[in-house]
């Protein structure tokens, strides 16, 4: 057997600052669950409390490898973003 073929299953446990984004950021990654360019891998986000949860189960650690860097990468793009949101609304207030 090839580390290719062994199945696995993880799950991401990702602690934020508040409930909030934790649902923004499941909002924001619901419809990459639901459109899944792979039947190699199926992942399945959820919130609990301020933290937001990602399962991934895989066919092989090539799929596993590619669907935590892609939800990684999603996670951070997210987070660019509110964090520019937030700061322009600060530089707004008078």
């Amino acid at each position: 057997m090839s580390l290719s073929e062994v199945k696995g299953r993880t799950v991401l446990e990702i602690p934020l600052e508040s409930n909030q984004v934790a649902k923004i950021l499941y909002s924001a990654l619901v419809p990459e669950t639901e459109s899944i360019p792979s039947d190699r891998a199926t992942t399945m986000v959820s919130v609990k409390g301020k933290s937001l949860l990602i399962e991934i189960e895989a066919s092989d650690l090539t799929a596993m490898r590619a669907a935590i860097n892609s939800y990684i990468a999603w996670i951070s793009a997210c987070m660019r973003t509110i964090k520019s949101i937030d700061e322009k609304r600060l530089d707004a207030k008078p």
